[in-house]
């Protein structure tokens, strides 16, 4: 099982100008609370399989990779960490030349925690 969050906003921008800022972490310092930089570890253009590190308050050093680039609909980012590992899959519609994000984001390390108490209650003690 993985802890989800969703959430969502209304953007006045075009499609395709919220996925392509969206879509290159390199800007989360200007808009992300907490992170403080990124850099692109790949080569290339911003896309599928692109990779990036970035530094953030509370999380410290974070591998980031786009695991699902559909421009301009979806978006889909892998982060692993020392402290968490989660995905932020963000779609977008656009409607009268605003753009609908709607973002899911799962952790799915916390549900390896339940299997380390299952494993706990149902091993036997060793005497």
């Amino acid at each position: 099982m993985a802890i989800q969050a969703d959430g969502g906003t209304t953007i006045a921008r075009r499609i395709e100008e919220v996925f392509d800022y969206l879509s290159d972490p390199r800007n989360e310092p200007d808009w992300l609370p907490g992170a403080t930089a990124v850099d692109k570890t790949s080569e290339g253009p911003v896309g599928l399989g692109s990779t990036f590190v970035g530094h953030y308050a509370r999380a410290g050093r974070v591998a980031l990779e786009l695991v699902e680039f559909e421009r301009p609909h979806r978006v889909t980012l892998r982060a692993h960490s020392k402290i968490v590992d989660f995905d932020d899959a963000v779609e977008l519609t656009e409607t009268d030349g605003r753009t609908l994000l709607q973002a899911r984001t799962l952790r799915s390390q916390f549900a390896a925690n339940w299997d380390h108490l299952r494993r706990a209650l149902e091993t036997p003690p060793n005497r």
